[in-house]
């Protein structure tokens, strides 16, 4: 199964030790402009909610795609055992064991392993 590392965000973690840098000094500080104690420690929420929805998103993703391999496997394996049971039943060089992708024998190609060329055996001379 893949190992799913959760994302993080280094602005949302400077953004928070700020924060707390800012409440020590004053909870209430505010320094104009709309830069207020209170309205930081919202945008940093926004922010830490949205990135919690991410992971547990990606979290579930992943969850699902692994679900899927195995699906994929447990095909895979049935595919193998409906092409043995056709070949079973019905023989390698059966149109059966074609119709459901087999090769029959007698349409088998052999390959030839390449031979050397005498030149090449006997060192070019």
């Amino acid at each position: 199964m893949l190992n799913y590392v959760r994302r993080k965000s280094t602005p949302l973690d400077v953004a928070k030790t700020r924060w707390q840098g800012l409440v020590s000094q004053d909870p209430v500080m505010d320094l104009g402009n709309g830069l207020g104690v209170q309205a930081y420690e919202g945008s940093i929420t926004v922010v830490d909610t949205q990135l919690l929805k991410v992971n547990n998103l990606a979290a579930e993703i992943q969850t699902e795609r692994a679900k899927l391999v195995e699906m994929e496997r447990e095909l895979s394996d049935l595919n193998d055992r409906y092409m043995k049971a056709t070949a079973a039943k019905y023989g390698t060089s059966s149109m059966e064991y074609m119709a459901i992708g087999g090769v029959r024998k007698k349409d088998r190609r052999r390959r030839s392993s390449q031979s050397t060329s005498p030149d090449v055996m006997s060192g070019g001379q």
